[in-house]
């Protein structure tokens, strides 16, 4: 029988790409789509849910705790991910229910966790803002509910997914650093700590561009950039050429925007509608952003190997991917 892989292969995309086809995702190109359905149904391809030896008795139900943050794009992919796995095993009367809690809101994921945990579960995907408080609610569950965090590891001997936030900072850096005017300076702005992704940005791009022996400024921090743009005007002097934000770039960019102080060379991380609005218009000339949706795709999957013991052997982390987009890149 073919496998999706197989299919994969033949049309020369990816396996995830022939999955959201077979399920009827909407996050796929109308053309893609029919070329994946109509291979399949030439050469007689069939689900295979590991094999009837797993047929259901009692619904599995999954949480995936997420976060929601000012960039949309990174919630609704990894949603459309969850999503399309929970279609794909509904055979096995899976369920995913996911929350979001607002991710400058630490204490409200604590909450919601423990209202969670009140109940029944089977297993749980979790973006943590605060580690070490929650791997101290989970420790004593370890045993009892299939756990799957995203972006930080819980437990030693625990399945994760590696957002590689801090290898996308380093990329960054290297975009930047070699694009770059040599008589220039490049301004570094720290606009804060996300608990997820901006530290590990600003931690790999330093990292990089001190290799690269180039003339920097910073990381200069400010507080509550979003409320305080007017700040980075402070720093705009004319021996800078090029800027790197960790967190708010878009924001901070079209805030520049009307003020004629877009010359620079900017490059981002993430990505999201405004990202590519910026990236069309030349404003940004690239950024390095991790592939959300397979981040809940894979979270979903290996909770769903852990409650049904699979047994398949697989490294503790699964490393997102990482792309580079600029403008020839955008569909």
């Amino acid at each position: 029988m073919i496998t999706q892989s197989e299919l994969a292969k033949i049309l020369g995309i990816t396996r995830t790409t022939v999955a959201r086809a077979l399920n009827g995702s909407k996050n796929i190109k109308p053309e893609t789509k029919e070329r994946v359905l109509k291979l399949a149904s030439e050469l007689g391809y069939e689900k295979n849910y590991l094999g009837s030896s797993l047929a259901i008795k009692e619904k599995k139900v999954i949480i995936a705790l997420i976060v929601k943050s000012i960039n949309e794009e990174y919630s609704k992919q990894l949603k459309n991910g969850l999503r399309d796995f929970e279609e794909e095993v509904k055979a096995y009367g899976i369920k995913i229910k996911i929350i979001e809690t607002d991710i400058n809101e630490v204490d409200s994921q604590i909450e919601t966790l423990n209202k969670i945990l009140e109940k029944k579960i089977h297993g749980l995907i979790i973006i943590p803002l605060d580690k070490v408080r929650i791997k101290k609610i989970l420790q004593p569950l370890k045993n009892e509910v299939s756990i799957v965090s995203v972006g930080k590891q819980l437990f030693e001997d625990a399945l994760y997914i590696d957002s590689r936030y801090h290898k996308s900072g380093r990329i960054a850096a290297e975009v930047l650093g070699n694009i770059s005017k040599p008589n220039k300076k490049i301004l570094i702005i720290d606009g804060g700590d996300d608990r997820i992704s901006s530290k590990d940005y600003l931690t790999g791009f330093y990292e990089k561009i001190i290799e690269f022996n180039r003339e920097y400024i910073g990381p200069i921090s400010i507080e509550n950039l979003l409320e305080n743009k007017e700040e980075v005007l402070k720093y705009l002097s004319d021996d800078i050429g090029s800027i790197y934000i960790n967190r708010f770039a878009p924001e901070i960019i079209e805030y520049l925007k009307p003020l004629n102080k877009t010359k620079f060379k900017f490059v981002t991380n993430g990505f999201n509608q405004k990202i590519r609005g910026l990236i069309e218009s030349g404003e940004v000339v690239a950024t390095i952003s991790e592939d959300f949706y397979n981040q809940g795709y894979t979270a979903g999957k290996r909770v769903f190997e852990l409650l049904y013991k699979t047994n398949l052997k697989r490294p503790q982390e699964y490393k997102t991917k990482i792309d580079i987009l600029f403008k020839e890149s955008l569909d």
